[in-house]
């Protein structure tokens, strides 16, 4: 038999160190006026993401050489784990936010980033173990919904609205991909709204009731105006206008206008080809994995980037709510550049298995 040709982990590199090399260039732009206002420093966000990417590439590499059935084996006690984190996040908080997990007065990592991936991970073990009776009522009451009710609303009070409901999301598409019956999806998503609306605090009500009203949101009217100015080609590198104090956040949620007016229609573009790119490699991952589980977690961290970014993009532009949601690799913030970097090193490591195993399997038959 001739032999195949599973590799993909060279293209995904590519995309990988491209995306980090120009998010870092995007984030000194953006963030430099903002830096210099408050710190005196133009490049004080750029120095300390790049600390967070040098930790993140760290993790990137201990994920590769990981046996990813260690994860399979231990996602029950993994997602346990991660609810441990986040109840250390309520006990240790500095009275404002439940969100970050803070030691002697320092954020170490926002707990619903590192509780994401250990509920994906967590899913895939369960579709693996039960791919027979996924459409089960009593096993889905019993070995998945409890799990999964539990991490959300520990998200959720956090409070964290948008992580919330951006998870649901990607379970979701999992587990409909699994071959889920989408009634209980439904009955599911209802259910979980309708409680997510007694627990909703008031900014996050005003927010949503402003945007079913059409009110006007400075934010998305600045960034369109930012996109506006870019036109085409941008105008250059650095020269925004919309970020000398006419746009807050615009080095974590609202980026993205920044690129838009200085690298233009183009700059976007490029944008969506690299994660469209790393989208469809790692569904090529997710076809060509072994086993159940390592496919499903595979899909999982391939949607879990795609959905962010398509996220910020459509509250940028005011299609939906502002869920102060980063970009992947691009937005300022340690913990989703660490959990993100780490995720994608389980992916080249299935990548790696697969390539392994279709070698000594298919290629000698």
């Amino acid at each position: 038999m001739k032999k195949e040709q599973f590799i993909y982990e060279k293209p995904i590199i590519y995309i990988i160190i491209a995306t980090i090399a120009i998010g870092c260039l995007m984030l000194y732009s953006a963030s430099s006026t903002v830096a210099f206002n408050k710190f005196g420093d133009s490049a004080f966000y750029i120095k300390r993401h790049l600390v967070r990417l040098l930790i993140g590439l760290f993790a990137f590499f201990i994920a590769y050489k990981i046996n990813f059935n260690f994860f399979k084996q231990n996602a029950t006690k993994i997602l346990i784990f991660s609810w441990i984190i986040m109840l250390f996040a309520y006990i240790f908080n500095d009275g404002t936010t439940n969100r970050f997990l803070i030691i002697n007065g320092k954020s170490i990592i926002t707990t619903s980033d590192f509780a994401k991936l250990c509920l994906i991970i967590f899913t895939a073990q369960f579709i693996e173990s039960n791919k027979n009776k996924i459409n089960n009522i009593n096993i889905l009451l019993i070995k998945y919904l409890p799990y999964l009710t539990i991490t959300l609303l520990l998200i959720l009070r956090q409070p964290d609205l948008s992580s919330t409901f951006t998870i649901l999301i990607i379970i979701s598409l999992i587990l409909l991909i699994a071959g889920i019956n989408i009634k209980y999806l439904i009955y599911y998503a209802t259910s979980g709204l309708t409680l997510a609306l007694i627990f909703l605090k008031k900014f996050q009500r005003d927010r949503f009731l402003n945007f079913w009203n059409e009110e006007p949101n400075q934010q998305a009217e600045q960034a369109i105006n930012a996109l506006g100015n870019g036109g085409l080609k941008g105008v250059g590198f650095d020269n925004s206008i919309i970020k000398e104090g006419f746009l807050p956040e615009v080095h974590t949620d609202f980026i993205l206008p920044i690129i838009g007016e200085e690298f233009g229609f183009l700059g976007i573009l490029f944008m969506f080809i690299l994660f469209l790119s790393l989208y469809f490699l790692g569904i090529r991952i997710c076809k060509s994995a072994p086993d159940i589980f390592s496919s499903m977690l595979c899909l999982g961290i391939t949607l879990n980037i795609l959905i962010y970014f398509l996220i910020n993009v459509c509250y940028v532009v005011g299609f939906i709510p502002t869920t102060g949601l980063a970009i992947p690799f691009f937005s300022y913030g340690g913990s989703h550049t660490l959990f993100n970097l780490f995720s994608l090193g389980v992916l080249l490591n299935i990548s790696k298995y697969t390539n392994l195993y279709k070698y000594k399997y298919i290629s000698h038959e």
